[in-house]
């Protein structure tokens, strides 16, 4: 298992495109299961902001929350299972 901390927007691209490219799936999969557009997975991957994220991670840091993401696998590990 590997754990993450989260404390900005950027953290959160990274981490959902090594575990997407760890696993093997392609962005259009990806986007299509997750009902949202290629170009909007893009952006978080690329690490770009919007206003939601923004936001979100701006209420969090002013509260002191920092959030932790556990990767139940490998980043090698690659499997047929998309979440």
């Amino acid at each position: 298992m590997n754990t993450v901390a989260v404390t900005k927007f950027r953290d959160l691209g990274a981490v959902i495109k090594a575990v997407r490219e760890s696993r093997g799936i392609r962005q259009d999969d990806l986007a299509q299961d997750l009902a949202i557009s290629r170009q909007y997975l893009q952006e978080l991957e690329k690490e770009r902001p919007n206003l939601y994220i923004t936001r979100l991670f701006r209420a969090l840091n002013t509260l002191g929350i920092t959030i932790t993401i556990t990767i139940s696998y490998t980043l090698s590990d690659k499997t047929d299972d998309h979440v």
